[in-house]
């Protein structure tokens, strides 16, 4: 049997035959010509966290997170850093073009080569996600936890770990006093919940929220997170790690919610544990605690979660921001600029319908209308027509027509400053 090991493209995702030696080297994948740098087999075959993801990079694709379309699998891109070489040096060094492996002898379906799209047109979709800049390989210490960062979303942040540290007491003290949901740190309103991988649950109860509900913690006081454990005690009907509790934090706002656990296993026998964290500032203490704040994993994602959506979003109330995320869902590094609440919906129905800018796109909802359109979209207008003491919307792309909302006069120039005067989109007053 030819001597190679096995590595995906980062662009189509096809695995490669390429040999031992060529770990550090440039390659070419023949399926849709991206380039890329080939990892060593020591990174391939590192037994840590980091090292488990990058081996098991099909689960990694798989996708098993039920939260949200936003957690497809073509959102996760394995961890091989793509390398753009010049031409000086493509010219000096030899590039591998890799070998499409044939598993079990059977031909593998050629990959459709991926579409060339310009940056305008690759941000207007609703499930578009960037590639991970996350290090997936990173030398860890076996004897201490670390948590690798998945994806960071509008979802929330998405963290990988070895189960086995499930068992470790100050891993499972490390989920910093703050709700996950909101970021919320009064300890008056929070309640003490533990994680609850309900996919390892052998006994009748199988939903999160009915096994956590009787290891609740209702009132924390002034009580550690280490006699909160103990207040809580194990989970029955749970294996080895899994039946530790780790609390997390909810307020009481939250308390019909629970955050997102699940489970993978790994070709070693070990298991994967991965936990989505809604709340940006609750994830980014979460890492800053069990990886130290020195790593790059702490800088990307404290530059991430601060451009998520701007300190604009931030500044609406948590029920408004609510109501928006169920018909405006926010991409990655999508920056908020102004909601405008509809005219004929009340102060105390803010963010149930209306008008949002970003600085990529203008979405609006009214009942069962609801659409959006980008600001480079070329022949494209909103026009405002007076309508008592309401101004109507509509939206105008080419020959296309539709109702948007209707905005109180005083919000009309809120609109036009949030749209640049350089969009393609036009406000024009009917």
């Amino acid at each position: 049997m030819m001597n190679t090991h096995v590595v995906p493209c980062p662009a189509c995702q096809t695995p490669l035959n390429v040999p031992p030696s060529a770990g550090g080297r440039r390659a070419r994948c023949p399926a849709c010509g991206d380039r890329f740098i080939i990892p060593t087999r020591t990174d391939l075959m590192d037994d840590t966290v980091s090292g488990w993801i990058e081996q098991d990079v099909g689960d990694v694709i798989e996708d098993r997170d039920r939260v949200s379309d936003e957690n497809q699998a073509s959102q996760v891109r394995p961890a091989i850093t793509e390398a753009k070489p010049t031409a000086q040096e493509q010219e000096s060094e030899e590039t591998i073009v890799g070998v499409p492996f044939d598993q079990h002898t059977m031909e593998r379906p050629k990959p459709k080569p991926r579409p060339v799209v310009t940056q305008a047109r690759k941000s207007s979709r609703d499930d578009e996600d960037e590639s991970s800049e996350y290090p997936r390989n990173l030398r860890t210490d076996p004897k201490s936890p670390h948590l690798v960062v998945l994806k960071c979303g509008s979802a929330g942040v998405r963290f990988a770990f070895d189960s086995k540290w499930l068992a470790h007491e100050g891993f499972r003290a490390s989920m910093p006093t703050r709700c996950a949901y909101s970021g919320v740190a009064d300890r008056m309103k929070l309640i003490a919940r533990p994680m609850v991988f309900a996919d390892r649950a052998r006994g009748t109860k199988t939903s999160a929220g009915d096994i956590s509900s009787v290891h609740d913690i209702k009132s924390l006081a002034d009580s550690s997170p280490r006699q909160i454990m103990q207040m809580m005690g194990t989970i029955e009907g749970m294996p080895s790690p899994f039946l530790y509790t780790m609390p997390y934090y909810i307020s009481t706002r939250y308390a019909n919610k629970a955050i997102h656990c699940m489970t993978r296993d790994r070709a070693s026998g070990s298991i994967t544990a991965e936990v989505i964290i809604p709340d940006a500032a609750c994830a980014l203490e979460w890492l800053s605690r069990v990886n130290g704040v020195c790593g790059p994993e702490y800088e990307l994602l404290e530059r991430d979660t601060s451009l998520l959506h701007g300190d604009r979003f931030q500044e609406l109330s948590e029920v408004c921001r609510g109501r928006i995320q169920s018909w405006c869902k926010l991409r990655p590094h999508e920056i908020f600029q102004v909601y405008l609440n509809d005219a004929d919906f009340g102060r105390l129905d803010e963010g149930l319908s209306g008008l949002i800018v970003t600085d990529q796109r203008v979405v609006y909802c009214k009942y069962h209308h609801r659409g959006q359109v980008r600001l480079d979209e070329e022949e494209s207008s909103i026009v405002i027509k007076p309508g008592g003491r309401s101004f109507n919307l509509s939206l105008h792309v080419g020959e296309e027509r539709s109702r948007m909302c209707k905005l109180l006069k005083g919000d009309i120039p809120k609109l036009e400053s949030a749209i640049s005067k350089d969009a393609a989109l036009k406000v024009i007053m009917g």
